[in-house]
């Protein structure tokens, strides 16, 4: 393992390719499928929907580097290398990737696409407080907040989410993102509202972030019981609660089966 590592850092110059590399090149990997996903929550629901004796997973936590790996890749490995990415706006802005082997979530990202059977498939406690969690509503009240970070991708704005507490005052959760922003913003949220009005009507569940659905539905589930309520514990359990089965009814399920069908390779279980 370690003569591969090596040989692997020789070969490329980008970490996560070596790392990629190595797997291919270390023999308990002989005849599987390298599976390269976004993130470790991504890596524990698609664990539970492939075939471990077929498939390694491969975390490279940056979509773009999805890009990296199998432009360095392909040439050799293609036929064993499969990535997934979140679509994120990708199909509200038109784009269109040429990698026969990247396929996308049917939804903004995976906790948008398994949410709703998250969901249905709580027990206990969880099940009784999310029993009226209704996603329509979620949806509706993250309309705003989406459309803020969909202008701020599409306009390469540079805007700071992370670490910001999520709210549903516009213009107070407006004002702490550009606060945690270190470059100027030269932004008002009267332009997200003309963006907003020239994009109507589009898809709820391709605008909406799923990490966003996720707190919201706690925030409903903690208002339910007066009780210590941890939130990325529950977080756990909702895409635990995901039940496989219900994979097969994605879109995402059926273009990795016509990816198998291609390359002869087997990656579901289910």
């Amino acid at each position: 393992m370690i003569t591969s590592l090596r040989n692997a850092s020789e070969d490329a110059s980008d970490a996560k390719v070596a790392d990629v590399k190595a797997l291919f090149d270390t023999h308990v990997n002989d005849g599987k499928v390298v599976l390269v996903v976004e993130g470790p929550d991504d890596k524990e629901v698609y664990e539970k929907v492939t075939d471990a004796a077929s498939v390694c997973i491969y975390v490279d936590c940056n979509c773009e580097k999805h890009f990296v790996i199998l432009d360095a890749l392909n040439s050799r490995y293609a036929r064993r290398l499969l990535a997934i990415k979140d679509a994120d706006f990708d199909r509200l802005e038109g784009k269109r990737h040429s990698y026969p082997n990247l396929v996308l979530t049917d939804t903004h990202d995976m906790e948008g696409m398994i949410v709703g059977g998250c969901l249905t498939g709580l027990v206990g406690d969880d099940a009784e407080r999310c029993r009226s969690v209704n996603l329509g509503d979620i949806y509706s009240e993250l309309t705003d907040v989406s459309y803020l970070k969909w202008f701020n991708h599409q306009n390469h704005c540079g805007i700071n989410f992370s670490e910001v507490a999520l709210g549903l005052d516009m213009t107070a959760y407006f004002n702490a993102c550009v606060a945690n922003t270190d470059n100027v913003i030269c932004v008002t949220l009267a332009d997200v509202d003309a963006f907003k009005r020239a994009h109507p009507d589009v898809s709820e569940k391709e605008l909406c972030n799923g990490h966003d659905i996720l707190e919201r539905i706690y925030v409903r589930a903690k208002a339910v019981k007066v009780a210590n309520f941890a939130k990325k514990p529950f977080f756990r359990r909702l895409r635990r609660a995901y039940p496989a089965e219900k994979f097969v009814s994605t879109q995402l399920f059926k273009d990795i089966k016509k990816w198998e069908t291609v390359n002869g390779y087997a990656v579901l279980a289910v």
